[in-house]
């Protein structure tokens, strides 16, 4: 009896280690696809200088640019994770 009891403990532990990590990561996830899209924003504000319609065109259609390229990036992060 205590052999399984120990068994559930150490599922039970793996799994809120695993709760953790996931937290973890989902929060660096959430502020990594705001950030970056941002900071792209504004370089691209800074390079192109939106002082025309088609300047702010562009620096409107970075954040989407970049929000999806960060989406990708950590689509093909967690693809590859799975594999190993």
């Amino acid at each position: 009896m205590s052999e399984r009891y120990s068994g559930f403990r150490a599922r039970e532990e793996a799994r809120r280690q695993q709760r953790a990590a996931d937290d973890r990561r989902m929060r660096r996830m959430f502020w990594t696809g705001l950030l970056v899209p941002a900071v792209a924003c504004a370089i691209v504000a800074l390079l192109v200088g939106p002082d025309s319609w088609l300047g702010w065109a562009a620096v409107i259609a970075t954040a989407p640019t970049a929000a999806a390229g960060v989406a990708v990036a950590f689509m093909l992060q967690d693809r590859a994770a799975s594999r190993r």
